[in-house]
């Protein structure tokens, strides 16, 4: 089970490092095109997940506290429970409690999290994937806070090598069933699927198929171009992921 992030953001922090946020609308669509199924996030024994939270989705970390996901009415949240017996707990309360309270809050957090069961169909002519239950692995304070496809590849990023080509295939794994999805979806209404998406991902197999016929980067890898790539790649992964 790959792992795949969305941004969330703390409304509220407390003295006693508890503090709220609200994960999601279920029924509502996000901005990567998803929208929840209710009990996707409460289909645990109790109605709930305990995870830890993590800096920086750094699984190698001491977590600095832990996170009680739960859904109520419409919503998902996450109460945040910081370790205040921890020295990097209290530090973290503290760099919170000050964003919280000198303007506007700058400090961004996201959610790892698993997908176990899920479906895709078309809302207003939309294409949407409906999130049917989640096993949520982590909340992260971060730098930057990450929706799904783009967060994934920057912040995997302090793993390894090997770990990073693994996880970036198992969402090329996902793009390429979700594509087959969306191509039988478009043909049953008479819609060929886009020749902007086709050229992305043609684009990126052809970047792909230098770098592994030469070990090396295609030779116009100025910093214009890898940007362009990796937008190229994060639309498809937000339209198709």
């Amino acid at each position: 089970m790959d792992t795949e992030l969305k941004s969330l953001t703390i409304k509220e922090m407390d003295d006693q490092g508890l503090g709220l946020a609200k994960i999601a609308t279920l029924t509502a669509i996000d901005h990567d095109g998803d929208t929840y199924q209710a009990g996707a996030f409460a289909w645990k024994e109790g109605g709930h997940q305990w995870v830890p939270i993590l800096p920086s989705h750094d699984r190698c970390a001491m977590p600095l506290g832990k996170a009680r996901v739960y859904e109520a009415d419409d919503a998902a949240y996450a109460e945040i429970h910081l370790n205040m017996k921890s020295e990097a707990g209290r530090e973290w309360h503290a760099a919170l409690k000050f964003d919280l309270e000198k303007g506007n809050a700058v400090q961004e957090w996201s959610y790892g999290f698993g997908i176990i069961d899920r479906s895709h169909e078309v809302i207003e002519g939309q294409e949407v994937r409906r999130l049917k239950r989640l096993d949520v692995h982590e909340v992260s304070p971060v730098v930057r806070g990450a929706g799904i496809g783009t967060g994934t590849l920057a912040l995997k990023s302090h793993r390894s090598f090997a770990d990073q080509i693994a996880a970036t295939i198992a969402a090329i794994e996902d793009i390429v069933k979700r594509a087959g999805d969306v191509k039988a979806l478009r043909e049953a209404d008479g819609r060929p699927m886009s020749k902007a998406r086709l050229d992305q991902l043609a684009n990126l197999k052809q970047r792909l198929d230098v770098l592994l016929a030469t070990g090396t980067p295609p030779p116009d890898e100025s910093e214009d171009n890898r940007m362009a790539a990796m937008h190229d790649l994060r639309d498809v992964l937000r339209r198709h992921g």
